[in-house]
């Protein structure tokens, strides 16, 4: 039963984790962009990913499969090393939403330039794009061998 908990845990977390990036996009488009708001969206969307990373090394630990079932699969390392690229992604967008929260606190009409803006939605779109590969990649983890 612990299995099943930790696995239905696992899946909300990255469906949460998704809705996060999906929700800093459209905060992004706003105008004005809501600076506070998206500063704390995306400490949550940090707090999301670390659960994300507890979560999933409970399911090696304690899950039914176990490490043995994990070590030599080529597509958990995929989805590892595609998560690792997100979470050094989102370090842009993290610090600039931290610098624009601060400006913003000494400035109240300060917004961000539009090329910073459009420097960091890109960032955060390939962040929403390689959630694809890491969710087929979780998909034929879980099937290896195939």
């Amino acid at each position: 039963m612990l299995d099943l908990w930790l696995a239905v845990a696992h899946h909300l977390l990255v469906f949460g984790l998704a809705i996060m990036l999906a929700m800093e996009l459209a905060y992004l488009r706003a105008d004005p962009v809501p600076l506070g708001r998206l500063s704390r969206l995306d400490a949550g969307y940090g707090a999301v990913a670390i659960l994300v990373l507890i979560v999933g090394v409970a399911r090696i630990l304690w899950g039914a499969k176990g490490w043995a079932a994990y070590a030599d699969n080529p597509f958990f390392w995929a989805k590892i090393a595609t998560f690792t690229v997100i979470g050094l992604l989102s370090i842009l967008p993290t610090v600039r939403f931290l610098q624009w929260s601060r400006a913003a606190r000494s400035d109240p009409a300060f917004r961000p330039s539009a090329a910073a803006l459009a420097r960091v939605v890109t960032v955060v779109r390939i962040e929403v794009l390689l959630l694809l590969p890491l969710v087929g990649f979780a998909a034929a983890m879980a099937r290896w061998p195939l």
